[in-house]
C-alpha cells in the first residue's frame, strides 16, 4: 500500500509517465509503473517512533518512583522505631540517630514533609526512651551522653502534652547540667515553633520551671532561661526579664533584653546601647578565665564571637522594636547604629546594620 503521509506524497501518473525509462524499470520483473517510490525515513520520524513511548514509560517510572518513595519514607520512621526497640545497644542508638535525622529533615522541608514532629508513635517512643534513661544514675559520661541525644532530638516533636513534661523532668536541678541545658534547648525550639505559627505556649508548669531555673547559679541556664521567657506566655514573665537585663552575667542581660524586644517592651535598651559599643573593641584576655595565657586567649576569642552574635540578634530586634520607641529612643539607636553600618571590620555585620537603618527608614514611611 502507498504511504500516504505528509512526509511521503504520492507521485501521480503523469509524473511516472514523464520520468525517464530506463532498461531496468521496463523489464518484466519491474515493479509497476503506478507504485510510488519508497523513500527511506526521516531521523525526525524514527525520533519520534522510540522518543513518545519512551517518555510515556518515563512518566510511567515516575509516578511509581514517587509513590515507592512515599511508601519507603513511611517504613524508614517505622524501622527506625523498630530499631528502638531492639534489647541490642547498637541497634537501638543506631534507630535513635536515624529518627533523629529524619525528624529534622522533616522539619526543614516544611508543609511538603510527612509532618513526623507531630507523630504521636515517634513521640511515644522518645519519650519512653528518655524516661527509661533518667531512671538511671547519672553515673558515667556515655549515660549522659544517651540522655543528651535523646532530650535534643525531641525539640524536634510538636506534640506538647507529650514532650513538655519529660522535657522539664530532664530539666530538673537534680539532672546533669548537660542535660538540664539540652531539655531547656528543647523547649525553646519547641516555643519557637508554637510563637512562628502565632500561638504562645502558656502552660503554668512551664512557665514556673523557667522562672525557677533562671536563677541557677550556672550563667549557661540562665542564658537559656532567658531566651525561652521571651517565646512564652505567663505570669511573672516580664518581672522576671526586667530583673535578668541587669544580671551579672552579659549574656544573660542580652538575651533578656531581646526577648523583651519581641514582647514589644523598649525596656532592654540599655543593654542593647552597651552591647553595639562594646561589641568592635577586642575582648581583653586579661579579663577572661583560664590557667594559662593560651586558654585565656581562647576564652577571649569565644567572647568576641559571641559578641558578634549578639550584635547581630540586637540589631534584628531593634528592628522589630523600632516602631515602638520613642522619638528620643529612635534618635539614640539611630546615632549607634549608622557607625556599626559605615565601619564594623566585618562585613555580614555591617551589613545587617545597613539592612536595619533600611527597615528604619522604611517604617516612618
Amino acid at each position: 500500500m502507498a504511504d500516504s503521509s505528509p512526509n511521503h506524497p504520492v507521485e501521480t501518473d503523469s509524473d511516472v509517465a514523464s520520468s525517464e525509462v530506463t532498461e531496468e524499470t521496463s523489464s518484466p520483473d519491474s515493479l509497476p509503473d503506478d507504485l510510488p517510490v519508497v523513500e527511506p525515513p526521516s531521523a525526525g520520524f524514527i525520533l519520534q517512533l522510540f522518543m513518545v513511548p519512551g517518555l510515556i514509560v518515563a512518566a510511567v517510572i515516575g509516578v511509581w518512583a514517587l509513590f515507592g518513595q512515599i511508601s519507603s519514607s513511611e517504613q524508614d520512621w517505622r524501622q527506625q522505631i523498630v530499631e528502638m526497640r531492639s534489647n541490642n545497644e547498637h541497634r537501638r542508638w543506631r534507630g535513635a540517630n536515624g529518627l533523629a535525622q529524619m525528624l529534622r529533615a522533616d522539619i526543614e522541608l516544611g508543609k511538603d514533609g510527612q509532618q513526623l514532629s507531630r507523630n504521636p508513635a515517634i513521640a511515644k517512643e522518645l519519650t519512653e526512651l528518655l524516661d527509661d534513661l533518667l531512671d538511671e544514675p547519672a553515673s558515667d559520661k556515655e549515660l549522659i551522653s544517651q540522655q543528651s541525644f535523646v532530650t535534643t532530638t525531641i525539640g524536634w516533636l510538636d506534640l506538647h502534652d507529650t514532650v513538655i513534661p519529660v522535657l522539664l523532668d530532664a530539666a530538673d536541678p537534680k539532672r546533669d547540667e548537660i542535660v538540664r541545658a539540652d531539655a531547656i534547648r528543647s523547649l525553646a525550639l519547641i516555643a519557637g515553633r508554637s510563637d512562628e505559627a502565632g500561638l504562645k505556649l502558656n502552660r503554668t508548669k512551664l512557665t514556673d520551671a523557667l522562672l525557677e531555673y533562671s536563677q541557677d547559679r550556672n550563667p549557661l541556664l540562665r542564658q537559656l532561661c532567658a531566651f525561652t521567657l521571651g517565646l512564652i506566655d505567663g505570669t511573672g514573665v516580664e518581672q522576671r526579664l526586667r530583673v535578668m537585663a541587669e544580671d551579672d552575667d552579659a549574656n544573660t542581660q542580652v538575651n533578656a533584653a531581646i526577648a523583651m524586644a519581641r514582647r514589644g517592651s523598649t525596656d532592654g535598651l540599655p543593654v542593647f546601647f552597651r552591647v553595639m559599643k562594646e561589641a568592635p573593641d577586642p575582648v581583653n584576655p586579661a579579663l577572661m578565665p583560664g590557667e594559662t595565657l593560651a586558654e585565656r586567649k581562647a576564652q577571649a576569642e569565644r567572647q568576641e564571637s559571641m559578641n558578634a552574635v549578639a550584635l547581630i540578634n540586637v540589631l534584628k530586634a531593634i528592628e522589630k522594636l523600632y516602631p515602638k520607641m520613642e522619638t528620643d529612643e529612635a534618635a539614640e539607636v539611630r546615632k549607634r547604629v549608622e557607625p556599626i553600618a559605615d565601619e564594623f571590620d566585618i562585613i555580614s555585620i555591617r551589613l545587617r546594620a545597613k539592612e536595619t537603618l533600611r527597615v528604619m527608614d522604611e517604617s516612618k514611611k
